[in-house]
């Protein structure tokens, strides 16, 4: 796999340009890695509001809820609020 594309930003203020470009180096097939470290980040999908984010996989830290619609674009929707660091899986 590519190495993952990582925001060349700080990870608490990831802005709607950031994250369009994260989901668009997603959906071209690429692995996109968490600001915070070295771990990837998921999809995780809210289907009852049809709103995406990205979720690191490791410190949970996430990007801001948004959606895509064709045509459209990208649009930001809410921020939920990210664990504090170095409470990841890794550390159970």
């Amino acid at each position: 796999m590519d190495e993952a594309v990582r925001p060349d930003v700080n990870p608490e203020s990831l802005s709607e340009e950031h994250v369009s470009l994260l989901w668009d180096e997603f959906r071209a097939g690429r692995a996109v890695a968490c600001p915070r470290g070295d771990d990837v980040m998921a999809v995780a999908v809210d289907a009852s509001t049809g709103t995406y984010r990205f979720v690191c996989v490791h410190c949970g830290h996430s990007t801001p809820w948004f959606d895509s619609k064709a045509g459209v674009g990208l649009r930001l929707r809410g921020q939920s609020s990210s664990p504090p660091p170095g409470n990841g899986l890794r550390d159970l």
